[in-house]
């Protein structure tokens, strides 16, 4: 199992609940389709910012569906919920599971 760990802010205008419907959007038009995708979390901190978690069967699929983020539908409605400076990620390889 790969994780793709995406930490971020929202910016100014957007409010949770667009981002849901959004991701949502995203996840259904888009990103369930692509191989070797598991699922998509949402996490909020008790600062505010955000974090999603995505899991993919391997980091090779990952990174197939990086090469195709271009072809997301209405991807510029997703990426403007995104406080752009604020973006960081890390890839996660699971080590163990107890």
């Amino acid at each position: 199992m790969f994780k793709d760990l995406i930490n971020y802010e929202l910016a100014e205008s957007v409010t949770e609940k667009h981002l849901l419907e959004v991701a949502k959007r995203v996840q259904e038009g888009w990103m369930k389709n692509q191989a070797g995708f598991v699922k998509w979390e949402i996490h909020k901190s008790e600062n505010g910012s955000y974090s999603d978690i995505v899991y993919w069967e391997s980091e090779e699929a990952m990174k197939n569906a990086e090469k195709e983020m271009g072809n997301i539908p209405n991807a510029g409605e997703w990426f403007a919920c995104y406080k752009e400076e604020t973006i960081k990620g890390e890839k996660l390889s699971l080590v163990a599971s107890f």
